[in-house]
């Protein structure tokens, strides 16, 4: 799409803050080795050449990059972000300014982000990459018509994940997608050593407060709640998990982390973290159960695993202290610290993953589109082909100069047969 055209369609802040933006993309393309050995020598086969792509994931400078390698291919590519508090507006308008066009602004209005979301829709997508299903259910709810078009979609987070296997169990999973989630080059590392990392930066960073020595409660122990009970404890913090599935309760009490119930762990809490991927993880029942000098922070996927409305509700005085935390002043004297409006605090609070974890989760998003404009799939849940989740760690280590040895053919031959 020329830049006219891109600019004339799309919806930004400001044009102006492209050279910063540019700059933010740059960052990222020099430190992406997979993608830019990888993704974007498979992408060259003409199977992405005009395809319309959606791109509704945090709309930062990682996600750009991947924007502008689909663009290269010949791919029209439409971009919005999957929530307008990790909207980033020099990035915005440097996609603009390559001639990608582009719906989202920073701190949207929620009329305005269902609008952003909906104008992506109405482009008409072949094929999606979405995080948390926030275009894939509108486009089923909202624009049924365009659905027949779908050749496919891939999706980033666990929450979208579950989102799809409710379609399917509802009859509306009509196409096909990929849990790119699932992908071991995704969770194993994005969801653990991004999340738990990012996390536990933006956490000291807006506070500028020590984790040594606090005690943390990590509510949900998924991929999520494992990477922030690892960093967190490596950074000197003890870590309770609370969990409802008695196997990775079990799994957190053998990693050497106290388990208890949610009432039981909040009285000691000095930062609580939520990762659970649903709503109300910490709600109007807890509030009365908060220490004083708490901290409350999101890692997971949606706005509302911290209610805020209540804890709004039954507040005594509510200020801004610092860019990004917010005092809300309880009874008895209590004062608890919101971060990042209770938003994904790594993204709305920082600037989210690091950009080699990145690099291999977009790799995967590039291979599962690719392998979705390349083959005609039947509809419902796919994993990613496990040759493809391979081939990204195989690329990967290439990029770090590591070797790995490989079978003899009696070791292979031992592995192949059936009888001592």
């Amino acid at each position: 799409m020329e830049r006219t055209q891109a600019a004339e369609r799309s919806r930004i802040a400001d044009p102006g803050l492209a050279p910063e933006g540019a700059q933010r993309i740059e960052w990222v393309a020099r430190h992406s080795p997979v993608l830019n050995r990888l993704a974007r020598a498979r992408l060259g086969d003409g199977a992405l050449s005009g395809k319309r792509i959606a791109l509704v994931v945090h709309l930062e400078a990682k996600t750009a990059y991947l924007a502008t390698l689909l663009a290269e291919t010949g791919a029209e590519v439409v971009v919005a972000g999957s929530n307008p508090g990790s909207t980033q507006d020099s990035v915005a308008a440097a996609l603009v300014g390559r001639g990608i066009e582009v719906h989202g602004v920073h701190d949207s209005e929620p009329d305005a982000f269902e609008a952003d979301l909906m104008a992506v829709a109405d482009s008409r997508p072949e094929l999606i990459i979405d995080d948390g299903a926030e275009l894939t259910t509108r486009l089923v709810r909202h624009r049924s018509d365009l659905v027949p078009g779908l050749r496919g979609v891939t999706e980033q987070t666990t929450t979208g994940v579950h989102r799809l296997r409710a379609l399917a169990a509802a009859g509306r999973l009509s196409f096909p997608a990929i849990a790119a989630n699932d992908a071991l080059c995704k969770h194993l590392f994005d969801n653990r050593y991004g999340t738990g990392q990012s996390t536990l930066t933006a956490i000291l960073r807006l506070t500028n407060r020590s984790a040594a020595g606090k005690e943390f409660c990590i509510v949900g122990y998924g991929w999520v709640g494992k990477g922030l009970a690892r960093y967190a404890a490596g950074l000197g913090g003890r870590v309770t998990v609370v969990e409802v599935d008695p196997i990775p309760a079990l799994e957190a009490h053998m990693d050497g982390h106290r388990v208890a119930r949610l009432a039981d762990a909040l009285p000691d809490a000095d930062v609580v973290i939520t990762a659970t991927g649903g709503v109300e993880a910490v709600g109007r029942e807890h509030w009365a159960l908060l220490r004083d000098d708490v901290l409350l922070a999101n890692a997971g996927h949606h706005d509302r695993e911290i209610d805020v409305e209540t804890l709004d509700a039954v507040a005594d005085r509510v200020e801004d202290v610092r860019p990004g935390v917010r005092r809300y002043s309880l009874a008895g004297g209590v004062r608890c610290y919101l971060l990042a409006e209770g938003r994904l605090v790594n993204i709305a609070g920082a600037d989210g993953h690091p950009v080699e974890i990145m690099d291999l989760s977009f790799a995967v998003q590039a291979l599962a589109v690719h392998h979705l404009a390349s083959m005609r799939l039947e509809p419902g849940l796919h994993k990613l082909p496990a040759e493809l989740d391979s081939e990204i760690a195989r690329t990967k280590l290439a990029a770090l100069s590591i070797r790995l040895d490989e079978l003899t053919p009696s070791q292979r031959a031992f592995f192949e047969q059936w009888q001592a």
